[in-house]
């Protein structure tokens, strides 16, 4: 036995489907929503859409925790240079959390302006030496700033000895992306604790003595020029804010292929309408430096362009065109320092501090010598410190306690059948429309008793989804709730000796059973999308699947193979002229069948091998198995134990194997 050949054997070509079927989703909605945005022209039309964008981003990074009344802040040594001095600080963003930080204090008089500098994506962090030189430059021009050190980078590592290996969780975007699976799991974001971080930033510099808290600004790069972005949203104390190579527009991200980080995703954004611009937008009337480099890898110059002229429109509605400036740097993806002078220059005007003077020499010392603690690392400084992992599961206790004083029915000992069904039709859109099947066969054999029929038929229509099975059936034998099986790697397993004879013994005792491909699954796998250049595992960290999944428009990957597998169950039904269905899943394929399995009264029996765990202790555990293909919000309130009360309760057989 075995699979299909190249193209579903030459019958149809979906290396890319998946790709165009979420761009094309995509672009319908991007036609929308620009629509919308061409109707604002009143200042008070555009406060209501930046509110309306303010409370829906809230919304979706899971809100923001409460901001310390007095933050836990200590200097920890200064450093004397020529013409500023370096403060080394910690300060706790929550209790027992500690965030890490290098403040550039300038000579000149007092109060100074004030600047937050956020990182982008680099190991050393706030100690890298492009950000120490930009620090620097700013610092000699009279203007204080403070550097920190982001979650998972420099000395705020958040897995330096887990088990599960450096390929995994390396640093930067690897543990971003680890605990940014957690976190949308618990119906968060990874934002919720970074832009946390953020703002206590904001308080240490508006609570020294020798800052100006009038004259804030923000500036970053790559992730730090998100971030940038999130805080001019967020916090009216910013003044002034300069997001560098960090602006594009979603349309372009897609067309290009590009992976976002998980502090920067926002699921449902797409499908919403919120981009960029709207960003951008929310620091109207406030000065804003868009600061771009004509050749980013990441961030496309042409959405550059195009998101700066949107929030044009906005600021020239409040008469203060002036106050937003593109500046395009002949760089690839870069560093604020590499933007050079026009930057500065900016900053220095904007924050009153005269012309710029640009600093022939740096003092840039080894990274070591700015770190906050004795070795490197909050983790080991700090016998009880906390990881972004602890703050995740305490917010859920404290959610499930509040959940049981106020009587939520979420927490059940055993969710009903019916709710939980509901719930998972809500939660993964499981009653779209289903295109007409129309199914095909591109060859059929029949040998030793059993007929072996490829398959595939379509599940959506235009954009199209098109899946495909191989389908065992025993001649002369009628089928008794045939099986659906789901395996992790699809109909490329049947060519194992192994997974063959099962599907025989599934058919001899069920009359037929059917390997199953989902959408993006054996058969139908969409091609690998080699952006970034050194990504090398299809389902890890800003893998092919990593991108398709954060690609997804307001609804899951996950979820729409869940409704690929009821529409192969209901195929199934309509090929046996049966009333039931069986699922049967392995691995990653498990989860789809136990949840099919609960969304669908008409299956009577499920076998499920090698499941993994369930979502909370996903989104709990520090050393979790990281799979992209189980990236899925919001799940924690119809978790796989609640599937299993309901298939319980409704009397169905369930078996496990490992």
């Amino acid at each position: 036995m075995d699979g299909f050949l190249p193209a579903l054997d030459g019958h149809y070509d979906a290396a890319d489907q998946l790709t165009r079927y979420l761009r094309r989703r995509a672009e319908a909605q991007f036609e929308r929503t620009h629509a919308e945005k061409r109707a604002v022209d009143t200042r008070e039309e555009y406060e209501d859409r930046r509110e309306r964008v303010r409370e829906w981003f809230l919304d979706r990074i899971g809100g923001l925790p409460d901001r310390p009344e007095a933050l836990a802040m200590e200097t920890v040594g200064t450093d004397d240079r020529d013409g500023y001095r370096v403060e080394r600080i910690v300060f706790e963003s929550h209790p027992r959390f500690h965030v890490t930080a290098n403040c550039y204090v300038p000579e000149s008089e007092v109060p100074h302006p004030g600047v937050l500098f956020l990182c982008g994506h680099v190991d050393a962090g706030k100690a890298d030496p492009l950000n120490q030189r930009a620090c620097i430059e700013l610092a000699t021009n009279g203007v204080l700033v403070l550097v920190v050190d982001s979650l998972g980078q420099g000395e705020r590592e958040q897995y330096p000895d887990t088990d599960l290996g450096a390929d995994v969780v390396r640093g930067g975007v690897s543990e971003h992306c680890y605990a940014g699976q957690q976190c949308l799991t618990a119906g968060a974001t990874l934002a919720r604790y970074v832009v946390h971080d953020d703002r206590c930033a904001l308080d240490v510099l508006a609570t020294r003595d020798d800052v100006d808290s009038e004259r804030l600004g923000v500036v970053g790069t790559s992730g730090g020029g998100l971030r940038t972005q999130f805080l001019g949203l967020l916090d009216d104390r910013v003044a002034v804010a300069a997001p560098c190579c960090s602006v594009t527009t979603r349309a372009e991200w897609l067309r290009t292929g590009k992976r976002i980080d998980a502090e920067q995703l926002l699921p449902g954004a797409i499908a919403d309408g919120v981009d960029h611009d709207d960003f951008l937008a929310a620091m109207a009337p406030r000065p804003l430096l868009v600061g771009a480099a004509a050749s980013d890898q990441y961030f496309p110059v042409e959405g550059v362009h195009d998101a700066v002229e949107r929030a044009r429109r906005v600021y020239d509605l409040s008469d203060v065109a002036d106050r937003l400036e593109l500046v395009v740097a002949d760089e690839p993806h870069c560093s604020v320092y590499d933007l050079g002078d026009p930057v500065y220059e900016w900053l220095c005007a904007h924050l009153g501090v005269g012309e710029y003077s640009p600093r022939d020499e740096h003092a840039v010392v080894d990274p070591s010598a700015l770190d906050c603690t004795t070795d490197g690392a909050v983790l080991t400084a700090f016998p009880d410190e906390r990881t972004v992992t602890d703050l995740l599961r305490s917010d859920l206790d404290a959610d499930r306690l509040r959940a049981a004083s106020a009587g939520d029915p979420r927490e059940d000992e055993a969710a009903s059948d019916v709710r939980l069904r509901d719930r998972l039709v809500e939660r993964f859109d499981l009653d779209r429309s289903a295109a007409d099947r129309h199914p095909r066969t591109t060859r059929q054999t029949e040998t030793d008793g059993f007929s072996v029929e490829h398959v595939w038929f379509r599940t959506e229509r235009d954009p199209d989804v098109v899946v495909a099975g191989v389908l065992v059936s025993t001649l002369g034998v009628p089928a008794r709730s045939p099986a659906v099986v789901c395996y992790e790697d699809g109909t490329e397993a049947v060519a194992d000796p192994d997974r063959a004879a099962e599907l025989r013994e599934l058919a001899a005792e069920r009359g037929t059973a059917f390997a199953f491909d989902p959408r993006g699954v054996g058969a139908v796998r969409n091609r690998e999308i080699p952006i970034p250049h050194w990504v090398d595992a299809y389902d890890g960290v800003y893998g092919t699947e990593f991108e398709l999944a954060y690609d997804a428009l307001d609804d899951s990957l996950f979820g729409m193979r869940v409704f690929d597998v009821l529409c192969a169950a209901a195929f199934l039904r309509s090929r046996t002229d049966s009333q039931t269905v069986s699922l049967v899943g392995e691995g990653v394929g498990a989860y789809h069948a136990l949840y099919a399995a609960g969304a669908d009264e008409r299956v009577d029996a499920l076998g499920l091998r090698d499941l993994g765990p369930n979502f909370r202790e996903m989104a709990t555990s520090r050393d979790y198995p990281y799979d992209a293909r189980l990236t899925v919000s919001d799940v924690l309130d119809c978790d796989v134990p609640d599937v299993f009360a309901a298939l319980d309760e409704r009397g169905v057989a369930v078996e496990r194997g490992g």
